[in-house]
């Protein structure tokens, strides 16, 4: 019974993503477009609402999900998309300064760790956790808006990631986390058909960033409800931040201006290096993939030794990725 309501609300979720998406691609093609420049990867410009459409998906399933489970978002969860949604269309219209985006998006976090206690609770040095997750947060949405760079890169993580995350809730009997969860990467599959190379539509801001701090919000609520150790989200949606993080840090030891926009990622780096989109972002998703099956078979068979060795495993296979990456990579920029 639980399996054909997961089965239900999704459909119609992603029914709703997709046709929203489709009316902005077909109808709406001129309304806020992204006009490709000298750190862009497409060439035509292209409308960037697919958030609008991400967005109005999770809201009907969300509405759906009260009724039927008698489930409700909190007011603190409501009023942080409410607030970085506002300021993410604004920014995609007008644009904001950096300043003002990195304000908006800590009071959204605060609203999240303070309101409803989204942070690593732990007794020693109990001051320090909620700013900590604070920082995560903020790092989190701006993870997902560094790493929306390229067609179908951001919603097949997305997709597959939340998924990974309802599979583990649906194995720990939370329902309420599941269907969220569930209703998310419906949405994002909806947008998906859309956005897969050559895309037709982008999520611009108002995807990404309500993308990352649901990543991360949801990622610490599946841990306080006991569904999984923190290191299981941390792998399955450690294709974005690991990729995020190395460019980060390679840049900040550049001296680089960290806040402006660039096209230094690795997935850029391919793509920029002639490895055609499609190519690309199929083998990442087929990244995305091992890593999710890897933390579900963890959670089936629950391998006492797997708690350490799995991220041990894949911190040593990136290790390998960023070497191999780098070696070809300098040959072709050098080439180029």
């Amino acid at each position: 019974m639980m399996l054909s309501s997961f089965i239900l609300m999704a459909l119609f979720v992603f029914a709703v993503s997709f046709s929203v998406c489709y009316w902005i691609v077909t109808r709406g093609k001129k309304i806020l477009l992204d006009h490709p420049n000298d750190r862009s990867l497409h060439v035509t410009p292209v409308p960037r609402l697919g958030g609008v459409a991400i967005v109005a998906g999770v809201f009907i399933g969300v509405v759906l999900c009260h009724f039927a489970l008698n489930a409700a978002i909190s007011v603190f969860a409501c009023a942080a998309t409410v607030v970085l949604l506002a300021a993410a269309l604004w920014d995609d219209k007008k644009g904001l300064p950096p300043f003002v985006r990195l304000v908006v998006q800590c009071f959204a976090a605060l609203l999240l760790v303070w309101g409803d206690g989204l942070y690593v609770d732990w007794q020693i040095l109990s001051w320090l956790w909620p700013v900590l997750g604070v920082l995560v947060l903020v790092w989190s949405i701006n993870l997902f808006n560094f790493m929306d760079g390229m067609d179908g890169f951001a919603g097949s993580m997305a997709c597959i990631g939340f998924a990974a995350l309802a599979i583990s809730g649906v194995m720990q009997g939370q329902v309420e986390f599941a269907m969220l969860c569930a209703i998310i990467s419906a949405a994002c599959l909806g947008f998906l058909c859309f956005n897969f190379p050559p895309a037709r539509i982008f999520m611009g801001d108002s995807g990404s960033t309500l993308l990352g701090l649901a990543m991360g919000g949801l990622s610490v609520w599946g841990w306080k409800l006991k569904i999984y150790p923190l290191w299981m989200p941390m792998v399955i949606f450690s294709p974005f931040w690991v990729d995020a993080t190395a460019t980060l840090l390679r840049r900040l030891y550049r001296g680089e201006k960290v806040w402006l926009p660039h096209r230094q990622h690795y997935y850029q780096r391919w793509v920029l290096a002639g490895y055609s989109h499609r190519r690309v972002v199929g083998i990442n998703i087929g990244l995305m993939l091992l890593c999710a099956a890897s933390v579900v078979v963890q959670q089936v068979c629950q391998w006492r030794w797997l708690e350490i060795g799995l991220p041990l495993v894949w911190f040593v296979c990136y290790g390998l990725i960023a070497l191999y990456s780098e070696r070809v990579l300098r040959v072709r920029e050098t080439k180029g």
